[in-house]
């Protein structure tokens, strides 16, 4: 079952990724889909704790930061969550904001750091490739 998990996990990853760099978006029924994801490894009290723990400081910046963060990424992230659980959720959140301040620290020194600092970034594909590596951290050192 965890193995259907991490393919569907994956996939609608892949699809919130290519919608964010496409259309700056993330549809609500993939946020949705990947929600009821989370829903089949059984446990509704494990996937409820982590669609909260995870998505709760985004949801907190994206107030604090005047719109800088948007909801889909607030929605994807809760989803996420309940497929991770409160641990993995919060890797998944460390991974990915460690990779897209890595990319604004490379545009920084390439074109400036004026130039990284009016670079918007779309998240998604970054919260993915942290979501992939702590699903595949979760699937072998449970």
């Amino acid at each position: 079952m965890m193995v259907l998990q991490g393919i569907l996990f994956t996939a609608f990853l892949t699809c919130a990724s290519i919608c964010d760099l496409k259309t700056r978006q993330i549809p609500n029924r993939l946020s949705l889909m990947i929600g009821a994801a989370g829903l089949l490894h059984g446990s509704p009290i494990w996937a409820c704790t982590g669609l909260f723990v995870t998505s709760l400081p985004y949801l907190t910046a994206a107030m604090l930061s005047k719109g800088k963060i948007g909801g889909g990424d607030i929605k994807l992230m809760a989803a996420c969550g309940s497929v991770l659980g409160p641990v993995h959720g919060t890797l998944q959140s460390l991974i990915g904001l460690t990779l897209v301040l890595l990319v604004a620290a490379g545009i920084g020194l390439r074109y400036g750091f004026q130039a990284a600092k009016q670079t918007a970034l779309p998240l998604a594909p970054f919260l993915s490739a942290g979501g992939v590596l702590s699903f595949l951290m979760l699937l072998f050192y449970r």
